[in-house]
């Protein structure tokens, strides 16, 4: 009877050390391998969601990339790559043919890379400077109050690596009033044209009729090599 019973013992204890084995050679490891599957099947459909809408995103931007081109059409001839110079040429002839004005000159000058503009220094509302108050115990009288004007305007883009200027000088001939209508055609041409001086004469026995002088500066892009050589000139 105990002979028996250590017999049931004995294989029961076997059963039980057989499936703990099987547990821990077979089931355990193909549990954690599924579990570790799903894991990786969640980031993979996650980074497909993320994915997809981004390729969405594109597909939207590039339906669009006909009307982007055309807007920037015109951005590209008001500040070139380049001097561009005949076609500024081209521009200047057909403006004043179209305001009854004679060309008599044109000249440009060689590009000057372009000098960032400093901010404005900040002020306390009492009109004195900041700085000042900090670094002085002095009191600093309150300066005359300013003509009112806007800040200039600037940009961390814009810098003597990739912008440079060409001043330019354009003398015609006609009335005072055609005269003044290709000034004002200049300013809104293809190509961006600051004014910056005008000087008249009167013509000797051509009463209305004027000469003048128009000064100002056009604007280019350039490459940083270009630049380069543009501030070394």
């Amino acid at each position: 009877m105990d002979k028996n019973r250590m017999w049931v013992i004995g294989s029961v204890l076997a059963m039980v050390a057989v499936l703990l084995l099987g547990w821990v050679a077979g089931i355990q490891p193909q549990l954690t391998s599924a579990a570790a599957a799903d894991e990786e099947r969640s980031t993979v459909e996650q980074t497909n969601i993320i994915q997809a809408a981004a390729l969405a995103k594109l597909k939207e931007d590039f339906a669009g990339i006909d009307a982007l081109k055309a807007s920037l059409e015109p951005l590209a001839a008001s500040v070139p790559s380049g001097t561009e110079a005949p076609a500024f040429v081209s521009q200047i002839d057909a403006l004043a043919v179209a305001h009854g004005v004679a060309l008599l000159g044109l000249t440009m000058a060689d590009p000057v890379a372009y000098t960032p503009v400093d901010p404005p220094a900040a002020v306390e509302a009492d009109g004195t400077d900041a700085a000042a108050t900090e670094t002085s115990a002095e009191v600093v009288p309150a300066p005359e109050a300013a003509v009112a004007g806007a800040p200039p305007v600037t940009n961390s883009q814009i810098t003597a690596t990739n912008f440079a200027s060409l001043a330019v000088s354009i003398d015609v001939s006609g009335s005072y009033t055609n005269v003044l209508n290709f000034v004002s055609a200049l300013q809104s041409g293809t190509r961006l044209l600051m004014v910056t001086g005008l000087k008249t004469a009167a013509v000797p026995d051509a009463p209305g009729e004027v000469t003048a002088t128009i000064s100002g500066f056009i604007y280019s892009l350039v490459s940083a090599e270009t630049a380069t050589e543009v501030g070394a000139g």
